[in-house]
């Protein structure tokens, strides 16, 4: 007696599965959180407003780091943040939108900020 090996029937079965699922569904994904910056205008007052009072307004940021840029009379402290929404269809393509957002500090205090988006709400912007 020979015994059946069940991997091609395995194969067979993964294999129709993956093209079932190709044509149909989409992935959703968000990351981050989303930092308005009317909320920091609103908030945050340059030369005043405290790294604690921009961390109660906007959250703990993704990531910290240094600059110092020619113009500048010394580093500043940048904290980042991230939020991105994506979806991805499952039988090709997607859309995919991204907003970093950096606050810089000077001495422990707000010093501004920098933001770049891919939404297309933000395009509109002047």
């Amino acid at each position: 007696m020979s015994a059946l090996h069940p991997l091609p029937s395995v194969l067979l079965a993964l294999s129709l599965a993956t093209l079932l699922l190709a044509g149909c569904g989409e992935i959703k994904v968000r990351a981050g959180v989303p930092v308005a910056t009317s909320m920091i205008d609103a908030r945050l007052t340059v030369g005043q407003s405290t790294a604690e009072e921009v961390r109660q307004a906007l959250g703990e940021p993704v990531g910290v780091g240094r600059e110092f840029l020619p113009f500048h009379d010394q580093p500043r402290t940048v904290w980042s943040y991230h939020f991105e929404e994506s979806q991805v269809s499952l039988s090709g393509g997607g859309d995919s939108h991204r907003v970093f957002v950096w606050i810089f500090l000077k001495d422990a205090r707000y010093d501004g900020y920098l933001w770049v988006s891919s939404f297309p709400v933000d395009r509109a912007a002047p």
